[in-house]
């Protein structure tokens, strides 16, 4: 067992084993090592179609890329921003940000690019609002094609979170703000890719569209790379859910006792008022008959109500082993389906042929010329012997395969034995009721006025609260602690303690780091940044602390390009998964005087002069300042009126 589930059973008070257990059930991974990030860099963006209305026409954009900066400087409303919403679009299989008249114009888009070293490309047409096309990822690997902007958004979310190897990571959603109730969510590709742009636009939020589901939290954790937190969400998350299973439990339960409690009420009220009518009753004649036709009636109810409750204890036994069993069976069919991707990933990946060796580049074919005629038996990256085929081995499958029809079988049985459970219920309770209807007919021969009757009345009427009474007891008896709530607690203040140890000299970096670009941007009267570890960020300016929110829109911007830049910057020593790549919206907008852009594109250059991978693509409305500061080759520039594309 790892030290981190021996922290936890000993947090718990529970051996290894079981908490070992819990978490396995509950998917709480653990994530003190995180992988080596994977670079992402474009190529090449081409996209045409025709303009219709005013502008009527047709057009074609197509532009050579490579690592470094990169500019695109058109007049405002000219498309310079459409072609970062077009690559963006392509990166994510959908993008909501790119406005309705481009979109229409848009029939045909290309984008390719590669991750490290990897060729990939998007290719797809664009009619009547609907996207179709394919994802090629290298010779000898098949292509995905997608024919709906929801399967354009699976594809580029499962490529992008595979070969980047990022992580997916839950959280909780709340229905009502406040409120502890909600549902288990996930984060994936769809949040992360805000971390590759930072638009010109009116928003409080540091990093993505929303604060919302901590998304910035999650932009953070998995770009800077702190280890520990996707093991603090995972046992968040599983804790967040037995704990409202336990309060839905406890609502149905407290609902079930009060209307014991009203019920128990109101036959106390029912015995104070025979006992006093009974008081006031004089002799009556004697009634034998009536007596004993009584007495048979209550024999029988009583003998009915056994039957009863035992046929009620019959059912829910029977309901608990089959939601049980019900469970266990959808968790193994579960098990099996991820069995069957691994193998199907399995023989996917082994059915790769590289070209090159991915850590050098050398060709594959200098590598065998190298080893000689020894290279036929070696591997040709390598150079290890090369295995034998080995006949894909199955046992595992097919064991649980035949455990599942097993609990499919068990399943069918338990279902055909509750529906029959329940058929007994139900008969039992109609005997009951015809059993207690037949005692009320054999009371209603008596007299009105026999004090018989009334005695019987208040017989029957004290039996019923007995019965109550200890039904209320048993049901009221004091909850036992939910072992997994202890468990998952007890993961959670564990691997949160791990965070807040690990976290504080990475996150003092991050702010140090992101004080110095957001200098370096022109943000000159900063004296002090704290970005924390949950998403806030406090400044020091020169007349006093605030807050992110409260500064000037241009400053927000600066502080946006930094932020994403040490994201990728300190992540590069600690594990951060950011893949390299921004897109800069509009980064002269705002108030920035001249001298500041002029300043700003000089330093991204310095930047990407300064960081190994790094490509950024920017966006401004002064030509002539990238004229002067960005090479010619590197810039995409429109003439005073004219368009982009």
């Amino acid at each position: 067992m790892s030290n981190f589930t021996e922290a936890v059973a000993r947090r718990a008070g529970v051996d290894v084993a079981e908490a070992a257990a819990v978490l396995q059930h509950h998917r709480v991974r653990e994530s003190s090592v995180l992988p080596r990030p994977h670079r992402l860099a474009l190529t090449s963006i081409e996209f045409s179609g025709t303009k219709a209305g005013k502008f009527t026409d047709d057009f074609r954009f197509t532009w050579p890329l490579s690592d470094g900066l990169w500019c695109l400087a058109a007049d405002n409303l000219k498309g310079k921003s459409t072609v970062l919403e077009v690559i963006w679009w392509c990166l994510r299989g959908k993008n909501k940000r790119l406005q309705d008249t481009a979109r229409r114009w848009i029939s045909q888009v290309r984008l390719e690019g590669h991750i490290d070293g990897d060729p990939f490309s998007v290719t797809f047409r664009h009619r009547d609002g609907i996207p179709t096309g394919r994802l090629e990822t290298g010779k000898g690997t098949p292509g995905v094609d997608f024919a709906s902007e929801a399967e354009f958004a699976s594809v580029m979310s499962q490529f992008m979170m595979n070969r980047l190897n990022l992580e997916i990571l839950r959280g909780w959603h709340s229905d009502v703000q406040g409120e502890q109730d909600g549902k288990a969510t996930v984060t994936d590709w769809a949040l992360f890719s805000h971390a590759l742009i930072c638009r010109n636009r009116n928003a409080e939020v540091l990093l993505g569209e929303t604060t919302e589901n901590g998304s910035v939290v999650s932009l953070l954790q998995m770009f800077i790379g702190l280890p520990w937190t996707s093991t603090r969400r995972d046992a968040d998350t599983a804790l967040k859910t037995v704990r409202q299973q336990q309060r839905g439990d406890k609502r149905r339960a407290t609902e079930d006792t009060q209307a014991r409690t009203d019920s128990l009420q109101q036959l106390k009220d029912k015995i104070t008022a025979a006992e006093a009518a009974l008081a006031n009753t004089g002799a009556a004649p004697s009634l034998e008959d009536q007596a004993m036709a009584i007495e048979q009636a209550a024999a029988h109810v009583a003998s009915c109500a056994e039957r009863h409750a035992t046929a009620v204890q019959v059912h829910l036994t029977v309901q608990q082993n089959h939601t049980e069993l019900h469970q266990t069976l959808l968790e193994d069919r579960k098990r099996l389906r991820d069995m069957k991707e691994n193998t199907a990933a399995k023989r996917y990946f082994g059915a790769l042929t590289p070209t090159c060796c991915p850590r050098c580049t050398t060709t594959v074919a200098d590598l065998l010329h190298a080893r000689g005629e020894q290279a036929a038996d070696q591997c040709s990256v390598c150079g290890s012997a090369t295995p034998e085929d080995a006949p894909e081995d199955t046992t595992a499958i097919d064991q649980l395969s035949e455990s599942i029809d097993s609990l499919t079988v068990a399943d069918d049985q338990l279902r055909t034995g509750l529906r029959r459970a329940e058929k007994k219920r139900n008969e039992t309770e109609d005997q009951l009721e015809a059993a207690r209807r037949a005692m009320a007919a054999a009371q209603a021969g008596l007299p009105d006025a026999s004090v018989l009757r009334r005695q019987l009345d208040l017989e029957r009427l004290r039996g019923a609260l007995t019965e109550r009474e200890v039904t209320h007891a048993r049901a009221g008896g004091a909850a036992q602690t939910d072992p997994e709530e202890k468990i998952l607690e007890a993961a959670y203040k564990e691997a949160d303690a791990r965070v807040g140890k690990a976290s504080k000299p990475i996150m003092d970096r991050v702010s140090s780091e992101i004080f110095d670009l957001a200098v370096r941007l022109g943000y000159n009267n900063l004296q002090g940044v704290a970005l924390q570890a949950n998403g806030p960020m406090k400044l020091h300016l020169d007349d006093g602390p605030t807050w992110f929110q409260k500064v000037t829109e241009g400053e927000q911007l600066r502080l946006r390009m930094a932020t994403l830049l040490a994201l990728l910057r300190v992540g590069q020593q600690h594990g951060g998964r950011h893949p390299g790549l921004f897109l800069i919206d509009s980064a002269g907008a705002q108030e920035m005087i001249p001298t500041d852009l002029a300043e700003t594109l000089q330093q991204l250059q310095a930047i990407c002069d300064e960081t190994d991978g790094l490509q950024i693509i920017a966006a401004t409305a002064n030509r002539e300042l990238a004229r002067a500061v960005i090479p010619d080759d590197r810039t995409k520039i429109a003439e005073a009126g004219s368009f982009m594309w």
